[in-house]
């Protein structure tokens, strides 16, 4: 696994929240109820990021909390969403490309790796989120999507 250390940009972003185990039901989440509230707004093509605020080794699954965001264009707010701002700083990033089966474990690798490099530390007042760039790749019919892994790396 390529772990890159990259500093992002803070984002301003709208979220729709999902509460419930991960995996595959965040992957229904996105597709039923986040892809049709992103078209109706005209956003489908801003980037968007998957922020997981629990840890599902910690909490219960159906406890499990994951905002779907979007970004948004400067001046834009929605009447329908929250706003935050995802903070900016430094990140290790990794690529990912598969389904929602196997995001999980991607996770868990990413965490492992990143943990075994004692140069590494997480910054716990960030979260860790996914990326998805402008364009990022989703295959409707087998649903395999690609995005970035992004943990917050502590000063």
């Amino acid at each position: 696994m390529k772990i890159e250390i990259t500093e992002r940009p803070a984002a301003r972003v709208a979220y729709l929240r999902y509460t419930g185990p991960f995996g595959e039901p965040v992957g229904r989440f996105w597709r039923n109820t986040v892809a049709p509230w992103l078209a109706d707004h005209g956003l489908v093509d801003c980037p968007r990021y998957g922020v997981t605020l629990d840890n599902p080794m910690e909490t219960a699954p159906e406890r499990c909390r994951y905002d779907a965001c979007v970004e948004l264009p400067p001046g834009l707010s929605l009447p329908d969403a929250p706003e935050k701002n995802l903070a900016g700083g430094r990140y290790a990033i990794t690529h990912f490309k598969g389904t929602g089966a196997g995001i999980g474990p991607a996770w868990g690798e990413f965490m492992r790796e990143f943990s075994a490099n004692p140069a590494l530390r997480m910054d716990e007042q960030r979260s860790p989120f996914e990326h998805y760039p402008r364009g990022a790749v989703y295959d409707v019919r087998t649903g395999v999507f690609a995005c970035e892994l992004c943990l917050p790396v502590a000063s």
